[in-house]
């Protein structure tokens, strides 16, 4: 269940690529009613491709994560410490 939801935040910079503007808006309005901080911090960080709400991530791996994503580089990936996520990182386009 977990990498089903990894796959779904994945696919939102795709989303939010496809959206208006003011559809934009409205994706990060539903971002606030996300009860878990550090899963409301990447989809604000990914909807608004803004790496400051990365920062806001507690847990490290999904912090550097988030900042690889959202940054659109690959060097954070290096710092992920979990083996499967690093390599899961480094694939990303």
């Amino acid at each position: 269940m977990n990498s089903i939801a990894r796959n779904i935040l994945l696919a939102l910079p795709c989303a939010a690529a496809l959206l208006a503007m003011g559809e934009v808006m409205a994706a990060s309005s539903d971002c606030y009613a996300i009860k878990d901080g550090d899963k409301r911090a990447h989809c604000l960080a990914v909807v608004k491709r803004d790496y400051g709400y990365c920062h806001r991530i507690k847990e490290g791996d999904k912090r550097n994560q988030c900042m690889a994503e959202v940054k659109g580089t690959r060097s954070n990936c290096y710092a992920i410490k979990g083996q499967d996520a690093r390599k899961a990182c480094l694939a990303m386009k």
